[in-house]
């Protein structure tokens, strides 16, 4: 037997995610476009990964388009960055069209409609990329089709002429000819292809590397192409159930807010991505339906598996907030930024998802007000590689203190300075004037202690506030610096925190 059956589709995911294991290295190190952040690999990596964890409640005994449908469900679900998220919808298509024995045309027709699926992802498609090639595999396949080849032959012979034609696509491309690479998302398709072909040929999963990928980074000439300074991912549900179609308004929405922008969707979610210079509006625009799994993060920050393996002592930040306009503050910081809104409470598979993308071994935890203590314990007890400590800050104004003791530390004493900055906060929550509240937390003057005022304010201030502040501060005390953050959206006027 040669067909797509259900044993064949989960060798196929194990086998992908086996191959893009040895493979994500190669692969990041490549990655030049849409953005030169290294993580192309390892973001499909971790796509692939979602949908090999949701294989796991698929029954044994189940039909094959159950199990693509899964495959395909949990990779949306899971799907990280714009590869990720283009790799998750080739997947939807490809399940979308399968039947449960499906016959070398079924199998032509069901990778043309992968590409065509991972196209419309997209808001800006580009040719010379992992559109290209998934558009070139479905015109071979359907010529092989047509010729009479078996499924094995048709999928052999589409993505061999795909590895032949990789140059010649990425060369299409002027940022990736410039650069003399290949495109990294189009390598990443093609190694979860080359594992589809395996699994046909009932052949065992590769350990290695292939030797096809690159073996040297990309080296970009010039400075790299302006583009949104965060990350925003997050998942929106249909409300009740409606049936309506939100890609093509949340895609619309978020190309006015960004670039980079790819929303994928399946049965009632969608999977939206974007980077944007305004992730809180980015979160905003995006209330079509009931929103969670919120992660902003900076695009210039390690993050998943990807962190710097030279650093073993480093530290990651994953900060809590019920503040969608404190995203981006928080991110500046170097924190993997959760936020809860407030239809959905974060969860702890979202938490978890946070720390993963964090790239370190050791991850802080600010929860904010934002998680509830049971889902702090779940995080704590679940074994996923790192180790996870939960800081006493369990409000805004502690984070917000945590936090900039953290960015002010080094990456592997950040955890440290934050722990000893919360023993030393004291705080206060302000709805009337902000300069009178200050002096009654300073009290008799500033102790030895006292390093820093921080300030959240809910509304915007004038810029004067700042100034009097540090008039008051300089006639006060010796050394205090004032910090303004926000505006928060909410909670009381002001929290005013000095340390």
């Amino acid at each position: 037997m040669e067909e797509l059956d259900a044993a064949v589709l989960r060798a196929w995911a194990l086998g992908a995610r086996a191959t893009l294991d040895v493979a994500r290295p190669h692969i990041d190190a490549v990655n030049v476009f849409p953005v030169a952040d290294g993580d192309t690999g390892t973001n499909v990596l971790l796509t692939v990964e979602g949908g090999v964890a949701a294989l796991g409640a698929v029954a044994v005994d189940a039909p094959a388009s159950e199990v693509a449908r899964a495959f395909a469900h949990g990779a949306m679900l899971a799907a990280r960055g714009n590869s990720g998220v283009i790799v998750s919808q080739y997947l939807a298509g490809l399940a979308a069209a399968l039947p449960d024995a499906p016959t070398p045309t079924h199998v032509a027709e069901a990778l043309a409609s992968a590409a065509r699926a991972a196209r419309g992802a997209v808001a800006d498609p580009q040719e010379g990329t992992v559109l290209t090639l998934a558009d070139a595999v479905a015109a071979r396949a359907a010529a092989a089709a047509t010729d009479g080849a078996s499924t094995a032959v048709l999928l052999a012979e589409a993505v061999a002429d795909a590895h032949r034609a990789l140059a010649r696509i990425s060369a299409e491309h002027p940022v990736l000819r410039r650069a003399h690479v290949l495109d990294a998302g189009a390598c990443a398709l093609l190694v979860v292809l080359d594992a589809l072909v395996a699994a046909v040929r009932r052949a065992a999963p590769s350990h290695a590397a292939p030797d096809w990928l690159p073996s040297r980074p990309a080296h970009l000439d010039g400075a790299p192409e302006p583009g949104g300074a965060f990350e925003v991912m997050l998942l929106v549900r249909e409300a009740g159930g409606s049936g309506g179609d939100l890609g093509a308004e949340l895609r619309a929405r978020m190309h006015r807010l960004g670039d980079s922008v790819a929303v994928v969707g399946a049965d009632g979610w969608w999977h939206v991505h974007v980077h944007t210079d305004e992730p809180g509006r980015a979160i905003a625009e995006a209330a079509l339906g009931p929103r969670e799994q919120v992660v902003v993060r900076l695009v210039d920050t390690p993050h998943a598996a990807s962190g710097p393996e030279e650093e073993p002592g480093r530290w990651g930040l994953v900060a809590c907030t019920s503040s969608p306009s404190l995203a981006a503050w928080y991110a500046t910081a170097g924190a993997v930024t959760v936020v809860r809104c407030p239809e959905t409470p974060v969860t702890s598979a979202h938490l978890a998802r946070a720390v993963a993308d964090t790239g370190a071994r050791s991850v802080a935890v600010l929860p904010g007000g934002a998680v509830g203590v049971d889902v702090l314990g779940d995080v704590l007890a679940a074994d996923r590689g790192a180790v996870v400590e939960v800081l006493d800050a369990d409000d805004q104004l502690r984070a917000v203190v945590a936090t900039l003791a953290f960015a002010g530390a080094s990456s592997s004493s950040g955890t440290h300075a934050a722990v000893l900055a919360l023993g030393r906060v004291r705080g206060v929550a302000v709805d009337g004037d902000l300069l009178t509240g200050v002096e009654e937390l300073l009290g008799s003057g500033s102790r030895p202690g006292d390093l820093s005022l921080t300030v959240l304010h809910r509304d915007a201030v004038d810029p004067g506030v700042a100034d009097a502040l540090t008039a008051l501060l300089g006639a006060r005390t010796d050394g205090v610096e004032p910090v303004l953050v926000g505006p928060t959206g909410n909670g009381p006027r002001f929290l005013v925190g000095i340390d």
